[in-house]
């Protein structure tokens, strides 16, 4: 499994507007571009980090060549107006060594 991590740097005004379009954009990447999904976090300093995950990095390379629904073009591109794209960022890009994340409780 492949993960990336972003920074989303957010124009000043347009918050409402990220946080609508961010989750149909992230299920348009998992539809139409094979991700196995993301989280969204906002950290104590109000930065919005994502962190989506991958089958491997190729499809993740791959992704950025596939176009999604008309719909969700539509909600990227809504999305994409609400960033300071030269300040958005990837973090991160990293092969998952061990994965001990549960949705339930650990079987002890």
């Amino acid at each position: 499994m492949f993960v990336v991590m972003f920074e989303f740097v957010v124009q000043e005004g347009f918050e409402e507007q990220f946080i609508k379009a961010w989750p149909s954009v992230t299920q348009g990447i998992y539809l139409f571009k094979g991700s196995l999904g993301s989280r969204l976090h906002k950290n104590v300093n109000g930065e919005y980090i994502a962190y989506a995950q991958w089958p491997d990095k190729q499809t993740w390379e791959a992704s950025s060549e596939i176009e999604m629904s008309p719909d969700y073009e539509m909600h990227r591109d809504s999305m994409q107006e609400s960033l300071n794209l030269e300040s958005t960022r990837v973090l991160y890009q990293m092969e998952v060594e061990i994965d001990y994340l549960q949705r339930r409780k650990f079987a002890l």
